[in-house]
């Protein structure tokens, strides 16, 4: 649970990902209903959404408030309604 907001995996080495990832983050305006966590930080665990790394490169991937991961353009739907 990411306390009633939506959070966007982004693959931070990509040009493309990163760009939408920070307009994003410019709509949302600081009120925290959109999270961006980058899937090449060393630090990030992808079995946590029980996922391979590579699965999550391979299209985008977001994750709703209530745990659930959805991918392609639901997940562009749900972090721009997010926003």
């Amino acid at each position: 649970m990411i306390n009633g907001r939506f959070k966007l995996l982004v693959d931070g080495a990509c040009p493309l990902c990163r760009r939408e990832g920070e307009l994003l983050r410019r709509l949302d305006r600081g009120r925290g209903r959109l999270v961006i966590e980058n899937i090449n930080d060393p630090r990030f665990n992808p079995a946590i959404y029980g996922k391979t790394r590579d699965e999550l490169l391979d299209r985008i991937h977001g994750v709703t408030a209530d745990g659930r991961v959805v991918t392609g353009m639901e997940a562009f739907r749900e972090a721009y309604q997010a926003v």
